[in-house]
């Protein structure tokens, strides 16, 4: 099996219709229609039920979609290695991750790598948590690093913590002078607040159920960053991981309170990468760093 035809494959399982992952490859669908019959003759199955709507993954496609994963990711990474003889020069990292990191943790990270490194060059895309680990299973990210509400069977685990939930103000806000506040002070400023199929949302909603407390946003918004401006601008609080925004806290910008409460407020995360795939001498090194800038496991 050729890996031009795995990677039409891949294109058609991911994108669900031969004429999409047409215009996303930029190759005639006959070429990919053509390979992917080659494929299921050779293989003597269906890789793909065809439907009205598209087309799914037969049990077959999907054991080929998790042999096909490996095997461009290890021609990458032989790729990447004859690029990379001569040290850490050349290389790319793709980097998936929440919206929370990628405010300013895993920027920062990247900039004190690119001084020691400058040739490497980096992709970062911010995503959902179940994406992040979609990404990373596909062979379309390097390393995901994102909140997980259980551990994930489908990656390799390079790091493993759980992280406290904080409340940022800003420095003139009432309650910014306090060593710890309650569920029942948040409740009593305006929230603004990350919806509710988000992890934050099922760990807060459930501690607020658990006192008989509740929190009514007056500002929900899906994306992280729209809800700093609420917070700087008002007397309002936001919720999100102790280590979101180091350098907005560091800076003064804004003020991160410890939360009490009866149930824990901590949220798991991993830095995942894709089971058993060895990594490519930059992303291995990027990795290294990313780590060390995140607690140490028990703080």
């Amino acid at each position: 099996m050729q890996t031009t035809a795995l990677r039409y494959f891949l294109a058609v399982a991911r994108d669900g219709t031969i004429a999409a992952a047409s215009a996303r490859l930029n190759v005639a669908p006959s070429a990919i229609s053509r390979q992917i019959a080659n494929l299921e003759a050779e293989l003597a199955c269906l890789l793909f039920e065809r439907r009205p709507r598209g087309m799914v993954l037969s049990q077959a496609g999907e054991l080929l979609a998790r042999h096909a994963r490996q095997v461009l990711a290890s021609a990458e990474q032989v790729v990447t290695e004859i690029r990379e003889l001569e040290g850490l020069w050349r290389g790319l990292v793709r980097v998936a991750t929440t919206e929370a990191f990628a405010i300013d943790l895993v920027p920062s990270v990247i900039a004190g790598f690119h001084a020691r490194h400058p040739g490497i060059r980096f992709e970062l895309s911010v995503l959902p948590p179940s994406q992040v680990t979609q990404r990373v299973v596909q062979g379309e990210a390097d390393l995901g690093l994102t909140f997980c509400l259980d551990p994930s069977a489908e990656t390799a685990v390079a790091y493993r913590n759980s992280l406290d939930m904080v409340a940022l103000c800003a420095p003139d806000h009432p309650l910014a002078g306090q060593a710890v506040i309650g569920l029942s002070d948040i409740a009593a400023h305006p929230v603004a607040l990350l919806p509710r199929d988000t992890t934050l949302r099922t760990i807060l909603d459930a501690a607020c159920r658990a006192e008989g407390i509740a929190i009514e946003p007056a500002f929900t918004s899906n994306v992280l960053s729209a809800l700093l401006p609420f917070v700087r601008l008002t007397r309002g609080l936001t919720l999100m991981s102790s280590i979101a925004l180091p350098d907005h806290v560091g800076r003064g910008e804004f003020v991160a309170l410890p939360i009490r409460s009866r149930r824990s407020l901590a949220r798991g995360i991993e830095v995942q990468t894709m089971r058993d795939r060895p990594l490519p001498r930059a992303v291995q090194a990027f990795l290294t760093a990313l780590v060390a800038a995140l607690p140490r496991v028990g703080e």
